[in-house]
């Protein structure tokens, strides 16, 4: 007779009927079941907490047989599984809603490409490329005695396109293409990513290339060199070249292109001072805010710009997460960012630490979208 709690009984029941009413065409509940009824010890592994231990381990165990049968599951049960953090890709769990797009669409690719180098192992599991912006999702295996996280673990990190170093596509001007390191699901992985300058004179990437990175770890003499394939997946996008100009003192802004996919917003801008005057702060850090005709705001992303040494004009690629429709109209507002007296060039803070800003309506510019 068993002498396991009322309590464990009704766990394991429960847990026993949740599996069963996944429907799948193959029953692998019985043996595990029955092989628990029998000999419940040879799940045990710490003698101290057998009981969280066995459950701990049944359900590793169910979780492993539900990846190997996933193609039997129902969809529903599929995206249930999808949300545990273990199962979970890295884009899912970002935070970034076009990533996230881009997973649940089959807009990404998951080369699995795995490289260890000095005991240290990178694991490329997903990659997003919409035609401008590329995303690599990597990771490490958990390890307990870990304490830095895997961005904190990355050095200097180089990247070539079929050979050539990204920067060979930057225009002359700036002759660079920013690599920025975006949080990951977990302390364990990571999203490197950057994107053409082909809107500011850099040249366009291929839609299909090979990308090789090259990793430096702390702690770790030579850097990771890895093998990407790249491939832009995105079968249409929505550009717009409005050309659309507005004035306000000394600054003229016009908004140069809008490129609209299901991973990423992109808006190129031009800044100039018509009095030939310089950049300098608030205007230097002037940004812009998008919305759609329903007011709902998009989330940035990141941006690269460029702007002459000492010089008057300045132009802006800004990215921005998708729309979840594509909108009937788009609004941008510009804005300015307010500075303290003192110390010289810190942000006014507001209640909740975000800077503070200051909206220049006279700049606003609402560009009406085509079906």
């Amino acid at each position: 007779m068993s002498t396991r709690s009322k309590l464990k009984d009704e766990e394991m029941r429960q847990l026993e009927k949740s599996i069963r009413e996944t429907p799948v065409e193959i029953d692998l509940v019985g043996s595990i079941m029955h092989k628990y009824e029998h000999n419940p010890k040879s799940l045990i592994t710490n003698k101290k907490k057998p009981h969280k231990m066995v459950m701990v381990t049944a359900l590793a165990v169910m979780m492993v047989y539900l990846l190997l049968i996933t193609p039997f599951i129902s969809p529903t049960m599929a995206a249930t599984i999808k949300q545990v953090p273990i199962l979970s890709s890295i884009f899912s769990l970002a935070g970034d809603l076009g990533l996230k797009m881009a997973d649940e669409k089959g807009l990404s690719t998951k080369p699995n490409t795995s490289v260890t180098h000095d005991g240290f192992t990178l694991n490329v599991s997903e990659v997003a490329y919409d035609g401008t912006r590329v995303s690599i999702g990597i990771e490490r295996p958990r390890t307990a005695n870990e304490m830095e996280t895997l961005k904190e673990r990355l050095g200097n990190i180089e990247l070539f396109i079929n050979g050539a170093s990204i920067n060979d596509f930057a225009p002359s001007e700036s002759n660079h293409i920013g690599i920025f390191l975006h949080p990951g699901k977990d302390k364990d992985s990571t999203i490197i990513e950057f994107s053409d300058k082909s809107n500011q004179g850099g040249l366009p990437f291929p839609e299909q290339f090979e990308l090789t990175i090259y990793a430096h770890v702390t702690g770790i003499q030579d850097p990771i060199k890895i093998d990407v394939p790249v491939k832009n997946k995105i079968a249409g996008s929505v550009t717009l070249q409005p050309n659309i100009s507005r004035h306000y003192n000394n600054v003229h802004f016009s908004v140069e292109q809008i490129k609209v996919t299901p991973i990423t917003t992109n808006i190129t801008t031009r800044t100039i001072l018509t009095d030939n005057s310089t950049f300098v702060d608030p205007w230097l850090t002037m940004g812009i805010d998008i919305f759609d005709e329903l007011g709902h705001k998009l989330e940035q992303i990141n941006g690269s710009g460029w702007h002459e040494s000492n010089g008057s004009e300045q132009i802006m690629e800004q990215r921005f997460t998708p729309f979840e429709f594509v909108p009937e109209s788009i609004t941008i507002k510009p804005y300015i960012h307010l500075f303290k007296e003192y110390p010289k060039g810190e942000f006014q803070m507001d209640e909740n630490n975000e800077p503070i800003i200051q909206y220049i309506p006279e700049l606003e510019v609402t560009i009406p979208v085509q079906s």
